[in-house]
């Protein structure tokens, strides 16, 4: 573990398995409550001392995370390496998450410069109001074994550059890139305390981060189970809580959509990160005019996908991230075909070109699904897809929104009229036109309904680590009068 500044070992350790070779990949310190308990410390002691952190220009704060993130790009092939052999994705996706972690942490930084206020100079002669932001503390944060540099990037330099010091556990299956770009800081020079790293279970370390009362907020990307789990324990304590959770994205392709690219941005949808991933495109919902031709096109498309081990610089899909989960997507797939939907292609693990150590499973997807069907509502996180029909744009929009979640939804049209009235009627905190799984980093992510609370990247990803204090100011002698009474 790393806590204020520096390595701590542990007497139980926690093993890590390959979920592509199946062989012994890593081990790490398995934290407890004492653990969290000095983390916290550590964390609590850095923000106090405002000299430290919290009360420094922003300026020196965007300085020092640029310089940490200048280390990070030197160790770019490093890190890329240990997400993909953790996480069991193909070497290039991994190498483009830790290159979009770097921007997300560049613009982090740059917002360092800009935390805005107000001045209310309109309230008379003798009154001056000051609406100021403030770091909101000590920060925990809990993140996902799916993207784990990415994930914790939209939180991180964004808590940074606000002032705020943290306390981090990553998944106990995916710890290895947050542990070393956390030693990667102090050697940039930010303070010791400012980041902390606490390795273990949910069951232990989690619990105990999020009931901590030295932490103000958790921030949490994960289960919607797990998220109102922890909304839950948070109101408890009057805690603030950002969450960043599940997801069943739509995409909706419209007959008079760009048929190549809207096939491009299907398959890329729905297989991204072996389908382990909170805004994948689940869902397909085409036009009925189109649907034979394009789900044709589209298997064919698939049928071209690459799997593979995670060195291979080719590869399209790597393994899913333990069996417990193949056998649960598998389950999924089982009760595809046992509800009616018809399976057009995949729907079984890979063991051959040397994948039977691993967890792989093959592109699969369902046409004939309706929206009584489990494939349809539930958040599957594999590789599968769910083929739905619909006759007109009110239709569309019906089917996209009739999910518990709202984290995305894409939209696949060349009249923009129609895309803007579309995205509009949505339900999910990201719209994609003509693309899907595109964005920026100045524009914040984040979900409607089960799919969280709070917003992640652009200036509301600043803006979720601060307090707003109102300063009102009586300028001269004015004397004091009591206020009226109502």
């Amino acid at each position: 573990m790393w806590i204020n500044g520096g390595w701590l070992k542990t007497a139980k350790t926690i093993e890590r398995t390959s979920p592509a070779h199946g062989a012994p990949l890593a081990r790490f310190a398995e934290g407890g409550e004492g653990e969290v308990g000095a983390a916290v410390a550590a964390a609590r002691a850095a923000f106090d001392n405002r000299s430290i952190w919290s009360g420094i220009p922003g300026s020196e704060r965007a300085k020092a995370i640029t310089r940490w993130l200048e280390l990070i790009v030197r160790d770019t092939d490093r890190l890329a390496t240990i997400e993909a052999e953790e996480v069991g994705k193909p070497i290039r996706f991994a190498k483009g998450e830790t290159e979009w972690a770097i921007e997300l942490g560049r613009y982090a930084a740059a917002l360092a410069y800009q935390i805005p206020g107000d001045l209310v100079n309109n309230i008379g002669d003798a009154n001056l109001g000051l609406v100021s932001r403030e770091p909101r503390g000590v920060i925990g944060m809990i993140t996902p074994w799916n993207f784990p540099l990415v994930t914790l990037f939209q939180k991180l330099p964004f808590a940074l550059a606000a002032g705020c010091t943290v306390v981090i556990k990553p998944s106990e299956l995916t710890a290895g890139t947050t542990l070393e770009v956390a030693a990667l800081a102090r050697e940039a020079g930010i303070p010791d305390g400012v980041i902390n790293v606490v390795t273990g279970s949910g069951r232990t370390v989690g619990e105990a981060l999020t009931g901590h009362p030295g932490v103000d907020m958790i921030s949490f990307t994960g289960s919607t189970v797990v998220g109102k789990r922890i909304a839950q324990r948070c109101a408890e304590q009057m805690k603030r809580v950002g969450l960043e959770l599940g997801g069943k994205a739509a995409n909706i392709v419209f007959a008079d959509a760009d048929i190549d690219s809207a096939i491009d941005g299907i398959a890329f949808g729905y297989i991204l990160n072996q389908g382990e991933e909170c805004v994948q495109g689940t869902r397909l919902l085409i036009e009925e005019s189109i649907a034979d031709d394009f789900i044709r096109q589209l298997v064919e498309r698939s049928r071209k996908i690459r799997i593979g081990l995670p060195d291979d610089e080719q590869a399209d899909v790597g393994a899913l991230i333990h069996e417990q989960h193949m056998e649960k997507v598998l389950g999924y797939i089982r009760t595809g075909v046992e509800q009616g939907a018809k399976l057009e292609i995949g729907g079984e693990r890979l063991t051959g070109d040397g994948l039977g150590k691993g967890y792989f499973v093959a592109p699969t997807i369902f046409s004939g699904v309706t929206p009584e069907m489990t494939i349809f509502r539930e958040e599957i996180f594999g590789p599968v897809l769910a083929v739905t029909t619909f006759k007109t744009v009110e239709e569309a929009i019906r089917l996209a929104n009739d999910t518990n979640y709202g984290l995305g939804n894409g939209v696949w049209t060349k009249d923009i009229d129609k895309a803007i009235q579309v995205s509009r009627e949505l339900k999910s905190g990201t719209v994609y036109v003509n693309t899907f799984l595109e964005t920026s980093v100045q524009m914040p992510f984040g979900g409607f309904k089960d799919s969280g609370l709070g917003r992640e990247n652009g200036m509301d990803g600043l803006l979720e680590f601060t307090e707003v204090k109102s300063t009102f100011i009586k300028l001269g002698k004015r004397g004091y009068a009591l206020p009226h009474t109502v």
